[in-house]
């Protein structure tokens, strides 16, 4: 929290964490991190930056968090990086994820898209989106603008929060791929209860309980 409004040039090139978030920087260029080769974590989050340049992660080849919270993004950026496994996009603008905005991260286990915009998983999911997550463990989508959820098709994934979209309804067999599923949130919807979601009540307590309704 130092007031900053760009990126300093005087960080060593040695380094394993940035930590720039609180700030007030507004431009992310191509060129930013281009020299951070040994980097494995990167907080940006809380500035003022409403795109990122394509190719200012490209050199981050040991990457494994990156947090973008709290700005103002209204897409997802380039993130040529295998090797994440902790990506925060929470509290931006985000409306729509573009086919293909995950298609590297083969080690993401947390994803973090809560608090955007967010209307069209369902196509997204459908195109293929999420297929290359193959670790993905976490997943935050709640306080978004979701009305109808897909059969989600991430079998690793442990843990999912929905919580307070505007989903009035859950087709039977959205979560069939989840078999690992442990915790499941869905609090703060606008459900309409009935044989339509009758279903749900076969879901074991200790996935879905009365507290994460």
């Amino acid at each position: 929290n130092a007031g900053l409004t760009e990126i300093p040039e005087d960080i060593p090139l040695n380094v394993k964490g940035i930590y720039l978030h609180n700030n007030s920087i507004t431009n992310i260029d191509p060129n930013s991190f281009s020299k951070f080769t040994e980097l494995t974590h990167l907080d940006l989050g809380n500035n003022k930056f409403s795109t990122i340049n394509d190719g200012a992660f490209e050199a981050l080849v040991n990457l494994k968090t990156l947090k973008l919270h709290d700005n103002e993004l209204e897409e997802i950026p380039a993130l040529p990086t295998s090797t994440l496994e902790y990506l925060d996009l929470g509290n931006n603008k985000i409306s729509i994820i573009n086919n293909g905005a995950f298609e590297t991260l083969v080690n993401l286990k947390t994803l973090k898209l809560h608090d955007n915009e967010l209307e069209e998983i369902p196509l997204t999911i459908q195109d293929g989106t999420f297929d290359a997550l193959v670790n993905l463990k976490r997943l935050f989508l709640m306080r978004n603008k979701l009305e109808v959820i897909p059969a989600l098709p991430i079998s690793t994934l442990e843990y999912l929060d929905l919580s307070y979209n505007r989903i009035s309804t859950i087709n039977e067999g959205a979560f069939v791929a989840l078999v690992n599923l442990k915790r499941l949130y869905l609090r703060g919807n606008p459900f309409i209860c009935d044989c339509a979601l009758s279903w749900m009540l076969h879901i074991s307590s200790s996935i879905l309980g009365h507290d994460h309704i």
